[in-house]
């Protein structure tokens, strides 16, 4: 007998979600001092914080994404290795035991989904999501270089970049294809929808800055790569015709979370040429463009994987909406400061992320829904329970579910 396969998205979904909703009011309430001060002295530092929204949440979605046939013990080690992680970070475990732990995701997820990407990809195209997914394990070992004191760069800004990059390069590939069957059901063709050179341009500029903020050199350098990463994203989104898809929430929300992207990634240009502080542009990119994606990404994958129609309910329309409020007012409190503009920030994006944990969590799953079906077929087969033809039909239902 066939060892039963499951997808990760189920589980990982949501506990993305649910994390993402407690892990930024946690840290808020330690950094304004809410906390007892020995309690988790780890959550005060920007350093795990930054860690815990990229190589922690959105590690996460990536592998509810990508993980969609494993058994289920595999799946039980992906869910125990994440969540292993996180809490021996929240409860400030010494480097030397927290490390093995955090480590144990990551390696497997490059196992899992880094790998086969990397020998089976016939194109260079696909086979950039292998070389990303290792490189967030690396992420993860620069992180802990810096905090055993081996080196001054924690990598922090290396995994929003990695994580900003897989959006740009995955997002590239999603976005056009729901646009452009949204735009077929209009009667209208979306002519640009790969654009391989502004794909190259955008992904060619993110290495640089990638380049520079790992090693430190050449920051003006790393400035243009992500100016041309910018640029790129928005003159793709551009393209796509965005302004035609404004009613269906399920196709906008992708296109603002590009949005966010491509002005992230300028923003993070920008400070190299100005005084603005850098925190402006790694907000846009975490809060707009990681938790808008993320949080549209894991409904509309969620309702194709349960063959559910894609179109949002209206919770899932209002958490993304929390969320790109959450991002503006984060924005804010970069540029004016403010402890009232970080909480409501944080507030929304909790109340978003609950939202979209909400959706997740309720959706029937497709195996429930075809025995919902076989028990009504069954119950019309009864004798007195339908007409003739009724059960003629109901019996072919049968038939084809048991075959």
């Amino acid at each position: 007998m066939p060892t039963p396969v499951t997808s990760a998205h189920r589980l990982m979904y949501p506990a993305a979600a649910l994390y993402a909703a407690s892990a930024v009011p946690l840290w808020l309430a330690r950094f304004g001092g809410l906390l007892p001060p020995g309690w988790s002295p780890a959550v005060r530092s920007a350093a795990v914080h930054a860690h815990e929204m990229t190589l922690g949440y959105a590690l996460a979605v990536v592998g509810g994404f990508l993980m969609t046939r494993l058994s289920r013990p595999m799946l039980a080690v992906a869910v125990l290795s994440w969540l292993a992680g996180r809490l021996a970070l929240l409860a400030g475990l010494p480097p030397m035991l927290a490390l093995p732990l955090c480590l144990a995701y990551p390696v497997f997820l490059f196992a899992v989904a880094g790998l086969p990407f990397l020998r089976t990809s016939r194109s260079g195209h696909n086979a950039v999501f292998g070389p990303l997914i290792g490189a967030l394990l690396l992420a993860e070992a620069l992180f802990w270089a810096g905090e055993l004191g081996l080196m001054t760069n924690n990598g922090q800004p290396v995994a929003l970049l990695l994580i900003a990059t897989l959006l740009l390069t995955m997002g590239g590939r999603v976005i056009p294809a729901a646009t452009a069957g949204a735009l077929r059901r209009q009667g209208i063709t979306l002519s640009q929808r790969v654009q391989p050179r502004l794909e190259a341009i955008g992904i060619a500029g993110a290495a640089l800055c990638l380049l520079s903020s790992a090693t430190g050199l050449l920051p003006s350098l790393g400035a243009a790569g992500a100016a041309m990463a910018g640029a790129g994203a928005l003159l793709r989104l551009a393209r796509w015709k965005p302004h035609l898809l404004l009613r269906r929430p399920e196709i906008a929300s992708l296109h603002l979370g590009y949005c966010c992207l491509g002005a992230g990634w300028l923003l993070t240009a920008g400070t190299a040429l100005s005084d603005l502080s850098p925190a402006a542009g790694w907000h846009l990119l975490g809060v707009g463009a990681l938790g808008i994606l993320a949080s549209a990404m894991m409904i509309r994958t969620t309702l194709q994987r349960e063959a559910e129609p894609d179109r949002f309910p209206p919770a899932a329309t209002v958490a993304v909406a929390l969320i790109a409020l959450a991002a503006a007012l984060r924005l804010a409190a970069v540029c004016w400061p403010s402890m009232t503009l970080l909480t409501a920030a944080a507030v929304f994006w909790t109340l978003g992320q609950l939202l979209t944990a909400a959706v997740l969590l309720t959706r029937p799953r497709r195996s429930r829904r075809r025995q919902d079906a076989l028990q009504e077929a069954q119950a019309e087969l009864r004798p007195g329970g339908g007409d003739g033809v009724g059960n003629a039909a109901q019996q072919m239902l049968l038939h084809r579910e048991a075959g």
